[in-house]
Formats: structure tokens, C-alpha cells, sequence
């Protein structure tokens, strides 16, 4: 939708009396929250991590500085459990060599935890039992590492085995019924296939633990090269139905170590401050997002814009409604300062607050949302603009307040590009607003846009600027200061 005409003055709190206050937010602070937010130390401030946990401390010492309640008795956490399934936190040695994840082995499926030192390996060729027989008999692996071969033998009667034998979950199966503790399989095509699953390996996956479906773990099962397969085993060709095959006779003073510690289950943190209203029962929350992506291919992603520029944001916002309550300026309504964290994972943190909200979500007035504010995307000619988006889904009012707020005090330009249903980016379902939009609460989301640093370990401070920043923030403390002391309710 564009811009709209604006039919009437909407406006019902004395503004001249927020400019007072919104002046308060400077470029100064935001540099100085900002910094440490997007510093290297935090690591990229990935969800669960100790980077993360460094960012919901100082966002929780901000609150504590400036007099900022918290909402809960003795804390401004609201903790959640997430399920991290990391591959890389796996280790394999076979004769006291350790070998490298990715280029020499990988591991796949729900292993159990396990730690084992120089365990015997014994060798059951391509570990198949059907019908037609067994390949572990005469072979006691109870308590023992298998080494398996991929496939079906090459010179068996194409009826002697089916697809379901080749199957590696099905030998994985049977090695665990006849006791084996881990399984070892060597892949012709390893080299093809370490390359496809490398992303998959190397990238922790994080889940709400409560939306996890439970999964039984199984014994560990580790896919090694062929050179590494050869350095065990002895290939020795022979001759038969004029074709010439390889047998395999393995090294039996083989053993191995491994470590595997792939699933575990860690908490993460949402920092809530609080200013009571008036009226404590009706609530606007204002939010942003705390967390990024960590790291990528080894460097360290500080996220300056996504959203540390909108952290600073929160921060200096509730700084400077903290001093207005001070001075004696209470709001009519209470305001919730929401910094989540999970965002990168799958909007988690504010999912989990609107699960388990603070404040009854009948009585939360709306959402103002603030994520990439902080720079000039790859479209606009010049830096004085914000996307708007979902103003006007929910509340007709709101979206016409924000829009009086900007004419009479900030003078953007409202670009509401991202707003149409059509657009292909669907940023209306991509942050952290729209958890609210699903408990049907008006929302504002203010996005500055996407630009050559989104996702990159190049999305610097030093990119910031500043001054849009600064008026972002003063523009979203001004909408703010009216949704929480207006007479009306929003229609």
C-alpha cells in the first residue's frame, strides 16, 4: 500500500512534551551501546552461545543502570530451551591417528553420546541379514566397533539381495542387535558426497527443544574415506566369472577411539525492562532482536545492522522513557522493552514470549518492532527513509499516527514497499512482529532494507550511520510515547 491521505488529526498525547525527551536519544550513545554489541568479543552473538549470553548481560546492566524495572521478581531473563544437533563436536582416531571431520570421515543420523577409547574393530564385510543369511555369522561384535562395507557384494545373484539390504540405516540396525557400539562405513563415493553434506555438517541446526519431535538415538555410525578405509584393510583382486574382484581383508589389530556429544539441550535468553503505566494492565511492547548468525566459514559475523542498530535502538528508547517516568512523566499504559534472541533460528525468542507472554496478550496494544535500521540499503537514493511494514494490516489507527508522528516531527520518507502482499522478500512473516501479528496484535515493523553486507562478517560498525540511526530511533520513541499515552484505544 502506498502512503495513503491522512483524513484527520489523529494524535491525542502532547508530543511538544515527548520532542523533549526523544532529543535525548544521540548518536553518542547508540555509538557506545553499539560498539560493544557488534564487537568481536561477543562472537557474533549467535543464539545459545557464550557471545549471545555476553549480549543479554549487558543489555540486562543497561536496564539495571538506568532504573529500568525488570518484569519477573528477581530477573530480566525469560529463559527457553533450544535443541542444538552439532556434528562438528565429534571426534574419530583409528590406531591413535585422529582423523579430520569433512575431509576424512563424517557422521550422520541421531547418535547417541558416547566416548570410547582404542576399541576392537571387527570386520563383517557388507553387514547384511536376510532371509537368504548373515553376514555376522560366526562373529561376536557385542561391545565392539563394525566396519562395514557400502552396498551389496558385486558378484551375488542379482535376487540374493534387494535395495532394502543396501540400505545403510538397515545395516546400522542389525550391527545394534547383534551388540555392536558404533558402526564404520567406507564410501567409494566419499569424496562426491563430503562436498554435498558439507554445509549440513559444518552448521549447527537449532530448534525449540519443545517443538522437537523426540527421535530414538541410535549408535554411532561414522562414514570414512576410501584412503583411510585402505590404510585398515588389505585389497586383495582375484579372479572369478572372468571378472576381477576385490576381496578386502581387514587389519585386525585395528582399533579406535571416538567422541560424540551431537544433541544437546541449551537455554537462551529474552532481557525484558519494564516501565509500569498508569493502567498496569494494558501494555505496548516495543522489541528487537539481540542475536546473529555467529560466524561464517571461520570469521566472526558482528551483525552491526542485523539488529545490533536496532538494539541500540531499544536501548536508547527506554533510557530516555526511563527518564521521562523519572522526572514524573508515567505513561498511561505500560511499556515492555523486549531484546529477544533465536531470531536468526527461526524467530524463537519472541515465539516464546508470546507463548509464555509477561503481560496478558489481550492487553498488548502493539508491537512496534525495530530490525536493520542502521544503514542505506542497495535502492534508495539517499539515507532519509524507513521501510514500513504491517501499520495498517490490524489497526487503521495505527498507521495513520505513524504516519502524523513522521509528518509533523521527523520528516521521512515512509517507503512501503515491503508492505505489499505480493512482495517476493515477505518480510512481513521474517521478524520478530509477526508473533504478535498471529495473537492478532497490531504491529509496525521498521526496516531499513537489505544491503551487500546482509549475512556477511562485513556488516561493520563503520558502516553505520549515525545520524539515520539517531532518527530512527527518536521517530520510533515519538510513535511510542503516543500508543502509550493516548485516550482511546486503537481501532
Amino acid at each position: 500500500m502506498g502512503c495513503g491521505v491522512i483524513s484527520k488529526r489523529i494524535v491525542e498525547s502532547d508530543l511538544d512534551q515527548a520532542k523533549k525527551y526523544s532529543l535525548l536519544i544521540n548518536k553518542q550513545d547508540l555509538f557506545r551501546d553499539l560498539s560493544v554489541l557488534a564487537s568481536d568479543s561477543l562472537e557474533g552473538r549467535e543464539t545459545a552461545t557464550k557471545g549471545q549470553k555476553k549480549a543479554a548481560e549487558y543489555i540486562k546492566n543497561h536496564f539495571i543502570k538506568n532504573n529500568i524495572k525488570p518484569v519477573f521478581d528477581t530477573s530480566y531473563y525469560q529463559q527457553y530451551e533450544v535443541n542444538v544437533t552439532d556434528f562438528t563436536n565429534v571426534s574419530l582416531s583409528i590406531n591413535g591417528e585422529p582423523l579430520e571431520l569433512i575431509e576424512d570421515f563424517y557422521v550422520f543420523g541421531n547418535p547417541q553420546k558416547t566416548n570410547y577409547k582404542n576399541t576392537k574393530v571387527t570386520f563383517v564385510g557388507y553387514g547384511i541379514e536376510n532371509s537368504t543369511g548373515s553376514f555376522y555369522t560366526n562373529r561376536d561384535v557385542k561391545g565392539n566397533v563394525v566396519l562395514i562395507q557400502d552396498g551389496v557384494p558385486e558378484a551375488a545373484n542379482p535376487y540374493m539381495y534387494s535395495s532394502s539390504d543396501a540400505n545403510w540405516r538397515n545395516k546400522v540396525k542389525s550391527a545394534a542387535e547383534n551388540g555392536a557400539i558404533a558402526a564404520i562405513f567406507m564410501l567409494k563415493d566419499f569424496n562426491d558426497k563430503n562436498q554435498r553434506i558439507k554445509e549440513h555438517i559444518l552448521n549447527p541446526k537449532m530448534k525449540m527443544h519443545n517443538s522437537v519431535q523426540v527421535k530414538k538415538s541410535e549408535i554411532p555410525v561414522f562414514f570414512i574415506s576410501e584412503k583411510v578405509y585402505k590404510q585398515i584393510t588389505i585389497q586383495k583382486p582375484y579372479v572369478m566369472y572372468n571378472r576381477t574382484i576385490t576381496n578386502d581383508i581387514f587389519k585386525s589389530d585395528t582399533k579406535v577411539s571416538f567422541h560424540t556429544d551431537v544433541n544437546n539441550i541449551v537455554k537462551a535468553e529474552n532481557v525484558l525492562g519494564y516501565i509500569p503505566g498508569k493502567n498496569k494492565e494494558e501494555v505496548l511492547v516495543l522489541s528487537a532482536h539481540y542475536d546473529h548468525i555467529g560466524y561464517d566459514r571461520g570469521e566472526v559475523c558482528n551483525g552491526a545492522d542485523d539488529d545490533g542498530s536496532g538494539t541500540a535502538a531499544l536501548l536508547s528508547i527506554s533510557k530516555a522513557f526511563q527518564k521521562a517516568f523519572d522526572d514524573g512523566v508515567q505513561p498511561e499504559r505500560s511499556i515492555l522493552f523486549l531484546s529477544v534472541s533465536g531470531e536468526e533460528k527461526g524467530l524463537f525468542g519472541s515465539k516464546y514470549y508470546t507463548d509464555n507472554p509477561a503481560f496478558d496478550l489481550n492487553k498488548t496494544i502493539a508491537n512496534l518492532n525495530i530490525d536493520m535500521v542502521g544503514r542505506r540499503d542497495t535502492i534508495q537514493a539517499d539515507d532519509n527513509y524507513i521501510y514500513l511494514i504491517g501499520s495498517d494490516k490490524i489497526s487503521k489507527d495505527l498507521h495513520q499516527i505513524n504516519e502524523q508522528v513522521n509528518k509533523k516531527h521527523i520528516g521521512f520518507k515512509l517507503d512501503y514497499t515491503y508492505n505489499d502482499e505480493k512482495d517476493p522478500n515477505m518480510f512481513y512473516y521474517r521478524s520478530d512482529h509477526y508473533n504478535f501479528v498471529k495473537n492478532n496484535i497490531p504491529v509496525i515493523f521498521y526496516f531499513g532494507g537489505l544491503h551487500e553486507d546482509y549475512h556477511k562478517p562485513t556488516d561493520e560498525i563503520d558502516k553505520i550511520n549515525f545520524s539515520k540511526l539517531e532518527k530512527v530511533s527518536q521517530y520510533v520513541f515519538l510513535t511510542a510515547w503516543e500508543l502509550a499515552n493516548r485516550k482511546n484505544s486503537l481501532k
